[in-house]
């Protein structure tokens, strides 16, 4: 059985980050 891990998170207004935060992608890779 596989298994799947996910790391993001969302604020209180609904956006949300994913992983790597940078000042190139302050939302993070994939991040909206």
């Amino acid at each position: 059985m596989s298994k799947v891990v996910l790391d993001v998170s969302m604020s209180l207004d609904g956006f949300t980050a994913g992983p790597s935060v940078r000042a190139e992608e302050p939302m993070g890779d994939g991040g909206e």
